[in-house]
């Protein structure tokens, strides 16, 4: 593993000055650049299991709580405060208020007493499918214009990723909408800027951290000379996740073991390591057991090796549904034995038992998993072998409770195999198309989009993605 070089930038050594003004404990660690990670925290001396990573004070954690009382506090002084803040009503949910006081903060700039802190943070996130695909103006759905970065990303990531991707920005869209109609209604600083509250909103959504243990109940925290949010209330007992100063620039690594908790009797969030770290190293958190496309799609960043790998095949299940009702409604003038209706009822009696969907294949599976197995028997049981649906479901409900099983369950075995062997090979081929355009034969057709291309370390990520893609349906088409 690469020591560290220490990084020496203003915006670095100008919030580690602002850290030491607000009390933050000394650490035993420093911004440096990785040839791996780019930018994380390297441990200044060795660090053994037990002793502190980081501790953060209270009042410099940043919670839904506390920022609703700066708000209102603010409003009031400005005497704009009307009958909604008389009503103390905040509709914001906690990744709302963050994403707003990070917005509020940023357009503060130099008016900011947590301005070191803003400069601390990511300018962009160009690794981020979301921030690249949600577009230059407000909009429920990722952009589809001309622009061929645009084009380009879309084009390459993998449906799941893709659907992903959709869904935040449905909810980005939303969050964007309500704090919008309640900057209005409160008085509180407007919200007008979208890409700047894209930018705010991955910074809670890349850098939060759970509080876990904390203090059952509000209590008063004793400041002089702080900005107003760090003069609130100290963080409340429905407080669940926080912005942290400092806590926030360490990376993931999938063997890091941390210990974290609230220290309410000194009033601090701390981070312990169970493992030790060497002088000049990285020192690691673990953001959670994560596979690869959850990783790019929440934080922009993918594991070489990650041990959390696997397939999804919940597309290639639709995909197969909407094919099997197509070629029943082409048979049921002939001898179908179902009609297009029944494979829903089924579908939906999958849904019903909590059996359909999340249809994840591991690389060393042996045998299908068992909720993929339970949704390939039944349905096809009527689609493939013309079992009747009462019968099909009949000889379904004997295989879940672990009956016998005779000739036609062997068959619905072999098709079951059969059926994930096709869906790895359509996998396996797209893939590889995939990996032809992300890799070293696509770099030409990359260079022709110039700088308005998508960042080298996304398209790395895309192309680790389908490397993963690609070696775990080859070991499943065999």
């Amino acid at each position: 593993m690469a020591v560290g070089r220490p990084c020496t930038d203003l915006a670095w050594t100008s919030f580690r000055s602002w850290c030491k003004e607000q009390g933050l404990p000394k650490t035993q660690l420093t911004l440096a650049y990785f040839p791996a990670t780019f930018r994380g925290m390297m441990a200044t001396r060795d660090i053994g299991p037990g002793e502190d990573v980081v501790r953060v004070p209270e009042r410099l954690l940043i919670t839904a709580s506390k920022v609703k009382r700066a708000m209102l506090a603010r409003a009031a002084i400005a005497g704009k405060a009307g009958k909604a803040v008389q009503s103390d009503r905040w509709d914001l949910s906690e990744h709302q208020s963050l994403a707003y006081w990070v917005y509020v903060e940023a357009e503060l700039q130099e008016r900011s007493e947590w301005h070191s802190y803003i400069c601390s943070l990511p300018r962009d996130f160009a690794s981020t499918p979301l921030f690249v695909l949600s577009g230059k103006s407000p909009s429920s759905t990722i952009d589809t214009d001309s622009s061929g970065c645009v084009q380009w990303v879309i084009a390459h990531l993998p449906h799941p990723l893709r659907q992903r991707v959709s869904e935040q920005q449905t909810r980005l869209f939303g969050d964007w909408s309500l704090t919008c109609s309640f900057s209005a209604a409160f008085g509180t600083q407007p919200v007008s800027n979208w890409r700047l509250y894209v930018w705010s909103w991955l910074v809670v959504s890349t850098r939060c951290i759970h509080l876990g243990r904390r203090p059952g109940s509000d209590r008063h925290i004793q400041t002089t000379g702080a900005s107003c949010l760090r003069g609130a209330h100290s963080i409340g007992s429905r407080d669940n996740i926080t912005l942290a100063p400092m806590l926030d620039l360490l990376n993931h690594s999938e063997h890091a073991s941390v210990s974290t908790f609230f220290d309410a009797d000194g009033g601090e969030f701390v981070i312990k390591t169970n493992v030790p770290f060497k002088a000049g190293r990285e020192v690691f958190i673990s953001y959670g057991p994560h596979d690869n496309l959850f990783l790019l799609a929440e934080y922009g960043f993918v594991l070489e090796r990650n041990p959390f790998q696997h397939l999804e095949l919940d597309h290639a299940a639709d995909l197969w549904v909407a094919a099997a009702k197509a070629r029943m409604q082409g048979l049921k003038r002939v001898a179908a034995p179902a009609c297009p209706a029944s494979i829903d009822t089924l579908v939906g009696m999958l849904k019903q038992r909590g059996l359909w969907g999340d249809f994840a294949l591991l690389p060393d599976d042996t045998e299908p998993p068992y909720r993929l197995q339970s949704a390939l028997r039944l349905l096809l049981a009527v689609e493939q072998q013309g079992t009747p649906v009462k019968r099909a479901i009949a000889q379904w409900e004997r295989w879940l409770r672990g009956e016998p099983e005779g000739a036609e369950s062997r068959a619905l075995d072999f098709a079951t195999s059969s059926w994930i062997r096709a869906a790895c090979q359509g996998l396996l081929s797209a893939s590889a198309r995939m990996l032809d355009d992300t890799g070293d034969v696509g770099h030409e057709a990359l260079r022709g989009l110039g700088d308005g291309g998508p960042s080298a370390f996304l398209v790395h990520c895309i192309h680790t993605v389908w490397v993963e893609i690609n070696t775990t349906a080859a070991r499943h088409c065999s």
